[in-house]
């Protein structure tokens, strides 16, 4: 890895407009799969590296197509039990209280990778709602990357993944399909899929955060601060704070907790995890 490095000095360059477009800091490991992107990439294309990192820094097209390559991707269905259960508990029941004139519930799941994230709240949605009411949900579920966007949208996973989600949550949510490869796989059910607003977006650009137009009841941000640099920390934080409603939250991961520092973020000491009511 170090002579790949010795011969790709412009590998920094990229580093740095990397971190620039997607507010990316990135540790060692992040580090060695650029570096071997950047390696197979240069290759395809018949160029040698420093050429390569020289025409990715100028071309948003190629930083995004590198990002698809070296994002973290990492999830699965009601990945932070402690989490979950407090929002089946108490955070969806408590929305839907305080909603019950408007019958109407405003969420985000801001990183939701392949989906996973996105359909467990919907599940906990179409648990909580009282039977025979009409409800809107407007679930937005963005991603930075394209590929996790589309493989979110169709909603069609392995055994392998569902194996930890409840059996009387699979039986509602999930149907049943064909074999692909060695494993069946399975479907989210339609009703369920038609509750989320699958789309790709970055959210450190700036241009992104003004096409929303309206405020959330609650938004998920597990998983992204950590790999921000300090400036896209405060920037997300700030703007989240934004289109937070008052009394809403933003749940972090745990060992997130300590990059949450606005005054009308405060932590919620009644609920288990990492939730910040907006004041």
């Amino acid at each position: 890895m170090a002579t790949v490095l010795k011969v790709n000095p412009n590998i920094k360059l990229l580093e740095q407009s990397l971190a620039a477009r997607f507010g990316w800091q990135g540790g060692a490991s992040w580090r060695d799969d650029l570096v071997a992107e950047t390696a197979r990439k240069s290759a395809r294309l018949g160029m040698d590296q420093p050429s390569y990192c020289k025409m990715a820094v100028t071309s948003h097209a190629e930083l995004d197509a590198l990002a698809e390559l070296v994002t973290n991707s990492e999830t699965r269905f009601f990945r932070e039990p402690e989490q979950f259960e407090a929002l089946r508990k108490t955070v969806i029941p408590d929305l839907i209280r305080g909603s019950a004139k408007e019958r109407r519930l405003d969420l985000w799941s801001a990183a939701c990778s392949t989906g996973e994230e996105a359909y467990s709240l919907a599940m906990i949605i179409c648990e909580s709602i009282p039977d025979g009411e009409n409800w809107k949900t407007n679930l937005v579920a963005t991603d930075l990357r394209g590929t996790a966007i589309i493989h979110a949208s169709r909603g069609s996973y392995p055994l392998s993944s569902i194996n930890k989600i409840d059996s009387d949550l699979r039986d509602r949510y999930l149907v049943k399909a064909e074999m692909n490869g060695r494993e069946r796989h399975y479907t989210i059910a339609p009703a369920v899929r038609r509750m989320i607003a699958f789309r790709r977006a970055n959210i450190y650009d700036a241009k992104f955060w003004k096409g929303i137009h309206h405020e959330y009841d609650l938004i998920i941000l597990n998983n992204v601060l950590i790999y921000f640099h300090a400036l896209a920390i405060k920037q997300t934080v700030e703007r989240i704070a934004e289109v937070l409603k008052r009394g809403g939250l933003l749940m972090v991961m745990k060992n997130e907790a300590g990059y949450i520092g606005h005054p009308r973020l405060k932590l919620e000491s009644t609920l288990p995890g990492s939730f910040f009511r907006k004041i």
